[in-house]
């Protein structure tokens, strides 16, 4: 299962080396190569890639790591989820094969985002959690261990995941308590001694703190929503007028995108007024009901909305890996070869391809899958998902409230985790299969 896995996602990095970089990638590299380092990216991603870059001064190496802890924690979900036989064995073997040759797998695995290592723990914490609820939480010191410092983990790899650490943590010590009343200070403990260690890196490499808010575009988005439906009073616009100028946030507001609408605020005067403003988004939230769900509707489209409507700004994939503000962009290094060239050909017509685009790509859709397998299991195998899907619910929840952009790598962990009850459901049927079997011996 591991070199099935490894192999073809191998393949495909070295088809596409030194792998798949945008701006943040370049950004991360920068500050790794002039250690001039901030925390607008997590600390601890670009920590990661400093050290794998000592090992190997190619970029490549980022992405063979990443392919192999993927590799790693699909094998373990493999593993614990099969049954004795060869059809489970083999239907194993094609949900890797389906996995591995869907590009936004392929491609996210050698793309060098924050994003991917945080897909994966979440994929990993979900995989842990089904162990919890399989051993009706009697489980050893080391699974709690390993536990908190996969939460502590998924809360420093990429800011979202503190917020699904948090919560969380409060429902596995409640749940630990009530159901075994043990191990659940130690699970607390491992996950603030994890973060605090984590933590501790940006002092060690004196990280500067970055100044951007993630809160701050979505309020001021929310407010220009109400400017553009005429909603605000004026002396509500003349305190909104004193952050940025009124027409500058009309023309800039699109209801996928703020990174537009951010450059227009005068980020010092905002901090001044924040709470002015956040009271301002609450006012008109409980004047406008109706309105106020419209712009949740198409603030969030991308997270329920299965389909790439045109007027959606948003990345789905790209093999493009330069960036108009970067100086040191790198070429594929195979980009004259004909194999990139079938490759990357094939990904495009994917893309240009409504149906296949809403199949290979779509993180809502595969989240709706998801739902329908978790209905079954629940009623047809009496097996319960609620504790193992609640890492990813939150993740959407957190990044509905947060989200920049409507990228697809965000909800990510969507598409495996469909992956992921798939083999539940496959390993159920396998089960409810046996017990016939010998009954009718």
């Amino acid at each position: 299962m591991f070199l099935l896995c490894f192999s073809i996602l191998v393949v495909f990095l070295y088809i596409f080396s030194p792998g798949i970089l945008s701006y943040d990638s370049y950004n991360q590299l920068e500050q790794i190569k002039t250690h001039n380092f901030s925390n607008w990216h997590p600390f601890l991603h670009t920590f990661i890639e400093m050290v794998l870059l000592k090992i190997w001064n190619d970029t490549s190496v980022i992405g063979l790591f990443q392919i192999t802890i993927f590799s790693l924690i699909w094998t373990a979900i493999c593993h614990y989820n099969r049954n004795e036989g060869l059809k489970n064995y083999l239907l194993q073997l094609l949900v890797i094969l389906i996995i591995c040759f869907n590009p936004i797998n392929f491609l996210y695995a050698i793309t060098l985002w924050k994003d991917i290592l945080y897909s994966y723990s979440i994929l990993f914490v979900c995989f842990l959690l089904q162990i919890l609820v399989d051993k009706k939480y009697k489980v050893n010191k080391k699974y709690i261990v390993l536990l908190g410092l996969s939460l502590a983990f998924m809360s420093k790899i990429r800011y979202n995941g503190l917020y699904i650490t948090i919560v969380l943590l409060a429902v596995l010590m409640i749940l630990l308590f009530r159901k075994v009343k043990k191990h659940y200070l130690l699970l607390f403990l491992t996950t603030l001694l994890g973060i605090g260690a984590i933590s501790s890196l940006d002092i060690i490499f004196n990280v500067e703190n970055n100044e951007k808010s993630a809160i701050e575009p979505k309020v001021m988005q929310y407010i220009t929503f109400f400017i553009k439906k005429d909603k605000l009073s004026k002396k509500d616009l003349k305190s909104v007028s004193e952050i940025a100028k009124i027409d500058e946030l009309l023309d800039s507001y699109k209801y996928s995108y703020t990174d537009e609408l951010y450059s227009v605020i005068n980020h010092k005067k905002y901090k001044k007024n924040q709470n002015k403003m956040i009271k301002l988004c609450l006012k008109y939230t409980f004047k406008h009901p109706i309105l106020s769900m419209k712009f949740a509707i198409n603030s969030t489209s991308f997270i329920w909305d299965p389909t790439f409507p045109k007027d959606r700004v948003g990345l789905i994939l790209s093999t493009d890996i330069t960036s108009l503000n970067n100086t040191d962009n790198v070429r594929p290094y195979h980009s004259e070869r004909r194999y990139y060239a079938i490759v990357n050909s094939k990904i495009n017509k994917t893309l240009n391809n409504d149906f296949l685009k809403i199949i290979l790509y779509s993180a809502a859709l595969y989240f709706y899958l998801t739902i329908i397998i978790c209905i079954i299991l629940a009623i047809k195998y009496k097996y319960r998902t609620f504790l193992i899907l609640l890492p990813n619910t939150l993740n959407l929840i957190v990044v509905a409230l947060s989200n920049p952009i409507h990228d697809i790598r965000y909800i990510y962990p969507n598409i495996l985790l469909f992956y992921f009850v798939l083999l539940i459901l496959i390993k159920k049927i396998g089960e409810k299969s046996k017990k016939k079997i010998k009954k009718s011996k």
